[in-house]
């Protein structure tokens, strides 16, 4: 009996050590945020890649990956068109940098190659140039993701709960979410790729 007890407090002390070593450290707390900030600064407060993989969801998907880069890339991956180009919009985004930010974020490869015009503003396709057109435009109060509570039940996934904030007045919150996100590398760095979010309004 003495025997068997020391055996359990061994593998009681090796299960402790363990959920301690996979515990996320506040720089990993931060990228973990800063990754579902891309999604909750575009209102995708409910997604999951599975359900965004269906065929049915690609204006979604267009909408994502064009919001993304006209928030974070806007410089390096919005053009102007001329002045005698601007039947579809003032600007545009080459297809392949949609597709690249979908693949990174919801791990989902998909060929952007069609309008999406049930959206505001409408993004026209234009295969000759391979991109879309659009019309620039401000957007509203970006709400971010903070991070409060981060699990991982197997190697590479992270169960991942905490709040979702108004990023000019972090004090102002929308509400509380819930994600899965699992581990991934991109271009040979560490990253991140969506499984599911679920937000509730507070």
């Amino acid at each position: 009996m003495k025997k068997n007890g020391v055996f359990a407090v061994c593998i009681l002390a090796l299960f402790c050590a363990s959920a301690a070593l996979a515990a996320p450290g506040e720089k990993q707390i931060k990228a973990m945020s800063l990754f579902l900030s891309n999604f909750t600064e575009l209102g995708f407060m409910e997604a999951s890649s599975e359900e965004m993989a269906k065929p049915e969801n690609y204006p979604d998907l267009v909408r994502f990956g064009i919001g993304h880069n006209y928030i974070n890339n806007f410089k390096s991956r919005i053009e102007r068109n001329n002045a005698k180009s601007q039947e579809h919009g003032d600007v545009r985004i080459k297809a392949h940098w949609v597709e690249e930010s979908v693949l990174k974020y919801f791990g989902l490869k998909i060929t952007a190659n069609r309008s999406v015009d049930q959206s505001d503003p409408p993004y026209f396709f234009d295969a000759a140039k391979k991109a879309f057109h659009f019309r620039a435009a401000d957007g509203e109060a970006a709400w971010y993701a903070r991070v409060k509570r981060a699990e991982s039940p197997e190697k590479g996934v992270w169960n991942l709960s905490g709040e979702i904030y108004n990023a000019d007045d972090p004090k102002e919150l929308w509400g509380d979410f819930e994600a899965v996100i699992r581990e991934s590398d991109w271009k040979g760095k560490p990253s991140y790729v969506l499984v599911s979010i679920r937000s509730e309004m507070k």
